[in-house]
């Protein structure tokens, strides 16, 4: 069992945590889920912010990994969706525009990412996001 160093409480490990990934972009989207899945996450992706939030209304995440700039909505809605859970997800932004890179660190999220990122990084952020109390 693997324990937190906050309290008793077990922390959760990957098979036990759930993933929404929202990038618009098909192989980028892929290679998120891929590396994820392999770690042992239950992932769901999906290419726009309106189907994010969708999954948001309808299931709980634990963690949301999310272009800023998607079709529809965008991953600043989603985030602020994610914000209204009573147990709200932790949220990593990513981005490849500077300018969103800077708004987004204004934002109460986990992490935000500039693109481009090293998939083993991100999978890190997402562990580390999981695990946190």
């Amino acid at each position: 069992m693997i324990q937190t160093q906050k309290s008793n409480k077990r922390a959760k490990v990957p098979w036990e945590t759930d993933v929404l990934v929202v990038e618009d972009d098909s192989d980028i989207r892929e290679a998120i889920r891929d590396v994820l899945l392999m770690r042992g996450y239950f992932v769901r992706a999906v290419s726009n912010g309106k189907d994010a939030i969708e999954h948001l209304k309808r299931m709980h995440y634990d963690v949301v990994v999310s272009d800023i700039r998607l079709p529809e909505e965008s991953g600043f809605a989603v985030a602020e969706w994610a914000a209204r859970d009573e147990k709200p997800p932790r949220v990593i932004l990513i981005t490849a525009y500077p300018e969103w890179y800077e708004a987004a660190n204004s934002m109460k999220t986990f992490a935000t990412l500039r693109k481009p990122f090293g998939l083993q990084t991100l999978a890190n952020w997402v562990a580390d996001a999981a695990t946190r109390e």
